[in-house]
Protein backbone atom coordinates (compact mmCIF):
# COMPACT_ATOMS: atom_id res chain seq x y z
CA UNK A 1 0.00 0.00 0.00
CA UNK A 2 1.19 3.20 -0.92
CA UNK A 3 2.37 5.43 2.35
CA UNK A 4 0.64 8.27 3.37
CA UNK A 5 1.31 11.58 5.70
CA UNK A 6 0.40 10.53 9.14
CA UNK A 7 0.46 13.73 10.48
CA UNK A 8 -2.81 14.76 12.09
CA UNK A 9 -4.57 17.75 14.27
CA UNK A 10 -7.48 16.52 16.72
CA UNK A 11 -10.21 18.96 17.30
CA UNK A 12 -12.03 17.91 20.40
CA UNK A 13 -10.97 15.88 23.15
CA UNK A 14 -14.69 14.67 24.51
CA UNK A 15 -15.64 10.90 25.21
CA UNK A 16 -15.79 10.19 21.27
CA UNK A 17 -12.30 12.12 20.17
CA UNK A 18 -10.36 10.26 23.23
CA UNK A 19 -11.72 7.12 22.59
CA UNK A 20 -10.77 7.40 19.13
CA UNK A 21 -7.51 9.05 19.69
CA UNK A 22 -6.63 6.29 22.16
CA UNK A 23 -7.93 3.57 19.73
CA UNK A 24 -5.43 1.73 18.26
CA UNK A 25 -7.16 2.01 15.04
CA UNK A 26 -5.86 5.25 14.94
CA UNK A 27 -2.10 4.37 15.43
CA UNK A 28 -1.23 4.74 12.25
CA UNK A 29 -2.00 8.79 12.64
CA UNK A 30 0.60 10.54 14.39
CA UNK A 31 -1.03 12.82 16.63
CA UNK A 32 1.25 16.18 16.50
CA UNK A 33 -1.44 18.48 18.50
CA UNK A 34 -4.89 19.18 20.00
CA UNK A 35 -7.20 21.43 20.16
CA UNK A 36 -9.14 21.74 23.26
CA UNK A 37 -11.40 25.35 25.11
CA UNK A 38 -11.32 23.26 28.60
CA UNK A 39 -7.62 23.59 30.05
CA UNK A 40 -8.09 20.37 32.05
CA UNK A 41 -8.68 18.58 28.94
CA UNK A 42 -6.10 19.70 27.55
CA UNK A 43 -3.72 18.52 30.31
CA UNK A 44 -5.45 15.12 29.75
CA UNK A 45 -4.84 15.05 26.20
CA UNK A 46 -1.07 16.07 26.33
CA UNK A 47 -0.31 13.72 29.23
CA UNK A 48 -2.30 10.80 27.30
CA UNK A 49 -1.03 11.29 23.89
CA UNK A 50 2.67 12.22 25.14
CA UNK A 51 2.47 16.02 23.89
CA UNK A 52 4.15 18.71 25.02
CA UNK A 53 3.04 22.40 25.79
CA UNK A 54 3.87 23.38 21.79
CA UNK A 55 1.44 20.88 20.83
CA UNK A 56 -1.96 22.06 22.62
CA UNK A 57 -4.17 24.83 21.35
CA UNK A 58 -7.32 26.46 22.24
CA UNK A 59 -8.29 27.30 18.96
CA UNK A 60 -8.33 25.38 15.08
CA UNK A 61 -6.43 28.36 13.14
CA UNK A 62 -3.29 28.12 15.81
CA UNK A 63 -3.41 24.32 15.95
CA UNK A 64 -3.03 23.87 11.93
CA UNK A 65 -0.60 26.92 11.56
CA UNK A 66 1.87 25.00 13.82
CA UNK A 67 0.94 21.72 13.13
CA UNK A 68 0.93 21.50 9.51
CA UNK A 69 -1.38 18.65 9.87
CA UNK A 70 -2.60 16.88 6.84
CA UNK A 71 -5.37 15.33 8.19
CA UNK A 72 -7.67 17.01 11.01
CA UNK A 73 -9.92 15.12 12.87
CA UNK A 74 -12.97 17.26 13.79
CA UNK A 75 -14.64 15.86 17.34
CA UNK A 76 -16.71 18.89 18.33
CA UNK A 77 -20.70 19.69 18.58
CA UNK A 78 -22.11 19.55 15.00
CA UNK A 79 -22.61 23.62 15.16
CA UNK A 80 -18.77 23.97 14.77
CA UNK A 81 -18.07 21.44 12.05
CA UNK A 82 -18.39 23.42 9.03
CA UNK A 83 -16.33 26.32 10.38
CA UNK A 84 -13.39 24.16 11.93
CA UNK A 85 -13.97 21.53 8.55
CA UNK A 86 -13.74 24.77 6.08
CA UNK A 87 -10.62 25.88 7.26
CA UNK A 88 -8.60 22.54 7.73
CA UNK A 89 -9.58 22.24 3.96
CA UNK A 90 -8.37 25.61 2.55
CA UNK A 91 -5.40 24.90 5.21
CA UNK A 92 -4.74 21.84 2.72
CA UNK A 93 -5.82 19.11 5.01
CA UNK A 94 -7.86 15.87 4.37
CA UNK A 95 -10.84 15.78 7.12
CA UNK A 96 -12.44 13.32 9.26
CA UNK A 97 -15.44 15.01 10.80
CA UNK A 98 -18.02 13.41 13.23
CA UNK A 99 -21.44 12.99 12.16
CA UNK A 100 -23.26 15.41 11.12
CA UNK A 101 -21.13 16.55 9.06
CA UNK A 102 -22.45 19.95 9.14
CA UNK A 103 -25.76 21.37 9.91
CA UNK A 104 -27.58 22.94 6.84
CA UNK A 105 -27.83 22.06 3.21
CA UNK A 106 -26.05 24.88 2.36
CA UNK A 107 -23.03 24.52 4.56
CA UNK A 108 -22.87 20.91 3.02
CA UNK A 109 -23.05 22.16 -0.61
CA UNK A 110 -20.16 24.69 0.14
CA UNK A 111 -17.80 21.70 1.98
CA UNK A 112 -18.04 19.43 -1.13
CA UNK A 113 -17.64 22.42 -2.91
CA UNK A 114 -14.15 23.33 -0.72
CA UNK A 115 -12.83 19.76 -1.02
CA UNK A 116 -13.31 20.01 -4.82
CA UNK A 117 -11.42 23.29 -4.99
CA UNK A 118 -8.58 22.42 -2.80
CA UNK A 119 -8.54 18.54 -3.97
CA UNK A 120 -8.84 17.38 -0.62
CA UNK A 121 -10.92 14.70 1.20
CA UNK A 122 -13.37 14.45 3.59
CA UNK A 123 -14.65 11.45 5.64
CA UNK A 124 -17.78 11.85 7.88
CA UNK A 125 -17.76 9.39 10.79
CA UNK A 126 -20.18 7.25 10.22
CA UNK A 127 -18.18 3.90 11.80
CA UNK A 128 -21.87 2.14 13.12
CA UNK A 129 -21.90 0.55 10.02
CA UNK A 130 -19.53 -1.67 10.14
CA UNK A 131 -20.66 -3.38 13.28
CA UNK A 132 -20.88 -6.92 12.48
CA UNK A 133 -24.30 -6.96 13.05
CA UNK A 134 -25.13 -4.70 9.95
CA UNK A 135 -22.58 -6.81 8.10
CA UNK A 136 -24.39 -9.87 9.12
CA UNK A 137 -27.40 -8.15 8.10
CA UNK A 138 -26.21 -6.76 4.71
CA UNK A 139 -24.63 -9.97 3.92
CA UNK A 140 -27.79 -12.12 4.06
CA UNK A 141 -30.26 -9.18 1.82
CA UNK A 142 -27.48 -9.64 -0.95
CA UNK A 143 -27.37 -13.11 -0.45
CA UNK A 144 -31.22 -13.14 -1.72
CA UNK A 145 -32.93 -15.62 0.76
CA UNK A 146 -35.40 -13.15 2.26
CA UNK A 147 -36.01 -12.68 -1.84
CA UNK A 148 -36.87 -8.70 -3.00
CA UNK A 149 -37.42 -6.51 -0.10
CA UNK A 150 -40.63 -4.79 0.44
CA UNK A 151 -40.58 -2.87 4.03
CA UNK A 152 -38.76 -2.47 7.18
CA UNK A 153 -39.21 -1.09 10.20
CA UNK A 154 -36.47 0.23 11.92
CA UNK A 155 -36.79 0.67 15.98
CA UNK A 156 -33.94 2.31 17.93
CA UNK A 157 -34.13 4.59 20.94
CA UNK A 158 -32.66 5.06 24.31
CA UNK A 159 -32.71 6.54 27.50
CA UNK A 160 -30.83 9.83 27.63
CA UNK A 161 -31.80 11.89 30.56
CA UNK A 162 -29.18 14.48 30.68
CA UNK A 163 -29.35 16.35 27.37
CA UNK A 164 -25.74 17.48 28.06
CA UNK A 165 -24.48 19.17 24.68
CA UNK A 166 -28.27 18.64 23.03
CA UNK A 167 -30.25 20.27 25.10
CA UNK A 168 -30.63 23.34 23.36
CA UNK A 169 -30.21 21.42 19.56
CA UNK A 170 -33.68 22.41 17.75
CA UNK A 171 -33.74 18.43 16.33
CA UNK A 172 -31.41 16.06 18.21
CA UNK A 173 -33.25 13.08 17.34
CA UNK A 174 -32.93 13.74 13.99
CA UNK A 175 -29.73 15.36 13.80
CA UNK A 176 -27.80 13.52 16.24
CA UNK A 177 -29.24 9.62 15.90
CA UNK A 178 -30.80 9.57 12.50
CA UNK A 179 -27.62 10.04 10.93
CA UNK A 180 -26.72 7.51 11.74
CA UNK A 181 -29.81 4.88 11.66
CA UNK A 182 -29.84 6.36 7.98
CA UNK A 183 -26.61 5.72 7.13
CA UNK A 184 -27.36 2.18 8.61
CA UNK A 185 -30.52 1.84 6.32
CA UNK A 186 -28.52 2.04 3.37
CA UNK A 187 -25.43 0.07 4.19
CA UNK A 188 -27.81 -2.76 4.32
CA UNK A 189 -30.00 -1.45 0.88
CA UNK A 190 -26.93 0.38 -0.72
CA UNK A 191 -28.47 0.98 -4.43
CA UNK A 192 -31.79 2.53 -2.28
CA UNK A 193 -32.21 6.33 -2.70
CA UNK A 194 -34.92 8.41 -0.14
CA UNK A 195 -37.59 9.55 -2.36
CA UNK A 196 -39.99 10.31 0.17
CA UNK A 197 -40.76 10.97 4.03
CA UNK A 198 -43.01 12.02 6.47
CA UNK A 199 -42.18 12.60 10.11
CA UNK A 200 -43.27 13.80 13.08
CA UNK A 201 -41.59 14.88 16.48
CA UNK A 202 -42.16 14.80 19.69
CA UNK A 203 -41.09 15.31 23.53
CA UNK A 204 -42.75 12.55 26.30
CA UNK A 205 -43.88 14.27 29.47
CA UNK A 206 -40.78 13.47 31.48
CA UNK A 207 -38.37 15.18 28.88
CA UNK A 208 -35.61 17.58 29.74
CA UNK A 209 -35.02 18.18 26.01
CA UNK A 210 -35.57 21.78 24.43
CA UNK A 211 -36.87 20.26 21.73
CA UNK A 212 -38.13 16.84 19.77
CA UNK A 213 -36.23 14.65 21.33
CA UNK A 214 -38.46 11.55 19.97
CA UNK A 215 -38.86 10.75 15.86
CA UNK A 216 -41.45 8.60 14.52
CA UNK A 217 -41.47 8.68 10.67
CA UNK A 218 -42.86 6.98 7.16
CA UNK A 219 -40.09 6.71 4.34
CA UNK A 220 -40.17 5.98 0.72
CA UNK A 221 -37.29 4.87 -0.73
CA UNK A 222 -36.15 3.78 -4.51
CA UNK A 223 -37.74 0.49 -5.75
CA UNK A 224 -41.05 1.12 -3.91
CA UNK A 225 -39.00 0.16 -0.23
CA UNK A 226 -41.47 1.90 2.74
CA UNK A 227 -39.59 2.11 6.12
CA UNK A 228 -40.87 2.40 9.45
CA UNK A 229 -39.03 4.47 11.77
CA UNK A 230 -39.32 5.14 15.16
CA UNK A 231 -35.98 6.72 17.15
CA UNK A 232 -35.30 9.06 20.10
CA UNK A 233 -33.43 9.73 23.37
CA UNK A 234 -36.18 9.90 25.89
CA UNK A 235 -37.04 6.10 26.02
CA UNK A 236 -37.44 4.90 29.46
CA UNK A 237 -35.70 1.56 28.24
CA UNK A 238 -33.42 0.76 25.61
CA UNK A 239 -35.63 -0.34 22.24
CA UNK A 240 -34.30 -1.84 18.82
CA UNK A 241 -35.72 -3.90 16.28
CA UNK A 242 -35.32 -4.33 13.00
CA UNK A 243 -37.16 -6.07 10.75
CA UNK A 244 -36.92 -6.56 7.17
CA UNK A 245 -39.68 -8.18 5.31
CA UNK A 246 -38.83 -9.52 1.39
CA UNK A 247 -40.97 -11.57 -1.22
CA UNK A 248 -39.57 -14.87 0.45
CA UNK A 249 -39.97 -14.54 4.21
CA UNK A 250 -38.82 -11.84 7.13
CA UNK A 251 -35.47 -11.26 9.37
CA UNK A 252 -36.30 -9.95 12.62
CA UNK A 253 -34.11 -8.67 14.95
CA UNK A 254 -34.12 -7.92 18.46
CA UNK A 255 -31.77 -5.93 20.92
CA UNK A 256 -30.85 -3.68 23.37
CA UNK A 257 -29.04 -0.94 20.65
CA UNK A 258 -27.57 -0.48 17.26
CA UNK A 259 -24.19 -0.41 18.83
CA UNK A 260 -24.68 -3.30 21.07
CA UNK A 261 -23.65 -6.80 20.71
CA UNK A 262 -26.25 -8.97 21.91
CA UNK A 263 -28.79 -8.87 19.49
CA UNK A 264 -31.34 -12.30 18.66
CA UNK A 265 -31.58 -13.09 15.08
CA UNK A 266 -35.26 -14.79 13.34
CA UNK A 267 -35.80 -15.85 10.00
CA UNK A 268 -39.58 -17.08 8.60
CA UNK A 269 -40.27 -17.90 5.83
CA UNK A 270 -43.24 -16.75 3.80
CA UNK A 271 -46.43 -17.97 6.25
CA UNK A 272 -43.95 -19.72 7.95
CA UNK A 273 -42.48 -19.82 11.85
CA UNK A 274 -39.77 -17.80 13.32
CA UNK A 275 -36.24 -20.21 13.49
CA UNK A 276 -33.67 -18.27 16.14
CA UNK A 277 -30.22 -18.11 13.45
CA UNK A 278 -26.64 -17.09 14.13
CA UNK A 279 -25.92 -14.77 11.52
CA UNK A 280 -22.39 -12.80 12.73
CA UNK A 281 -21.09 -16.12 12.32
CA UNK A 282 -20.98 -16.06 8.69
CA UNK A 283 -19.38 -12.80 8.59
CA UNK A 284 -15.70 -11.82 9.55
CA UNK A 285 -14.94 -10.61 12.98
CA UNK A 286 -13.65 -6.57 13.31
CA UNK A 287 -14.28 -3.90 15.24
CA UNK A 288 -16.19 -0.61 13.31
CA UNK A 289 -13.54 1.66 13.94
CA UNK A 290 -11.11 -0.64 12.95
CA UNK A 291 -12.70 -1.36 9.78
CA UNK A 292 -13.47 2.24 9.37
CA UNK A 293 -9.67 3.46 9.62
CA UNK A 294 -8.42 0.87 7.68
CA UNK A 295 -10.64 1.97 4.81
CA UNK A 296 -9.96 6.13 5.35
CA UNK A 297 -6.62 4.93 5.90
CA UNK A 298 -6.86 2.96 1.75
CA UNK A 299 -8.69 6.40 0.40
CA UNK A 300 -5.96 8.59 1.26
CA UNK A 301 -3.34 6.21 -0.01
CA UNK A 302 -5.39 6.57 -3.09
CA UNK A 303 -7.86 3.74 -2.88
CA UNK A 304 -11.62 3.12 -3.44
CA UNK A 305 -13.48 6.11 -2.26
CA UNK A 306 -15.60 4.38 1.00
CA UNK A 307 -18.96 4.59 1.85
CA UNK A 308 -18.32 7.38 4.73
CA UNK A 309 -16.86 10.12 2.16
CA UNK A 310 -19.06 13.30 2.33
CA UNK A 311 -20.01 13.30 -1.23
CA UNK A 312 -21.63 9.81 -0.56
CA UNK A 313 -22.94 10.50 2.51
CA UNK A 314 -25.04 13.14 -0.20
CA UNK A 315 -28.65 10.75 0.70
CA UNK A 316 -27.93 10.42 4.16
CA UNK A 317 -27.82 14.24 4.17
CA UNK A 318 -30.67 15.08 2.37
CA UNK A 319 -32.99 12.50 3.76
CA UNK A 320 -31.71 13.97 7.10
CA UNK A 321 -32.92 18.05 6.45
CA UNK A 322 -36.11 16.43 4.44
CA UNK A 323 -37.18 14.83 7.47
CA UNK A 324 -36.56 18.55 9.57
CA UNK A 325 -38.57 20.15 7.14
CA UNK A 326 -41.91 17.21 7.38
CA UNK A 327 -41.68 17.65 11.46
CA UNK A 328 -41.49 21.71 11.09
CA UNK A 329 -44.13 21.73 8.17
CA UNK A 330 -46.10 18.86 9.46
CA UNK A 331 -46.38 17.69 6.20
CA UNK A 332 -44.77 14.75 3.59
CA UNK A 333 -42.05 16.07 1.97
CA UNK A 334 -40.46 14.44 -1.41
CA UNK A 335 -36.96 14.37 -2.45
CA UNK A 336 -37.89 13.19 -5.89
CA UNK A 337 -38.59 16.13 -8.31
CA UNK A 338 -37.70 18.48 -5.43
CA UNK A 339 -35.67 21.30 -6.60
CA UNK A 340 -34.02 22.23 -3.44
CA UNK A 341 -32.58 18.45 -2.84
CA UNK A 342 -31.87 17.34 -6.36
CA UNK A 343 -29.66 20.43 -6.36
CA UNK A 344 -27.50 19.01 -3.69
CA UNK A 345 -27.26 15.23 -5.67
CA UNK A 346 -26.09 17.56 -8.88
CA UNK A 347 -23.37 19.32 -6.54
Amino acid sequence: MKEISRRSLWVGYGQMGRALALSPASGWLRKAGVVETQYSVLARASMELGLNGDQIFAGVPEGINRCKPQVVVINTPSEFHYAQAATALRAGAHVLVAKPAVSTLLQFERLLGLAKKNRRKVAVGQQLRFNRHYRAVATLIASGELGRISHLHFLNSKPRPDPLNLGSMPHPAMLEMGCHHFDALFSLLPRAYPHAIMARGYKPTWSRYAANSMIDACIDLSGGVRVLYHAGFDAQAACYELRIEGTKGVLRVRGEHMSASNFIYEIAPRSGNFTEVDLESQVPPGTAWALFMEHLRNWLAGGKEPSFSLRNNLKIFALLQAGIESIDRSRPVNLVGNKKYQRLFET
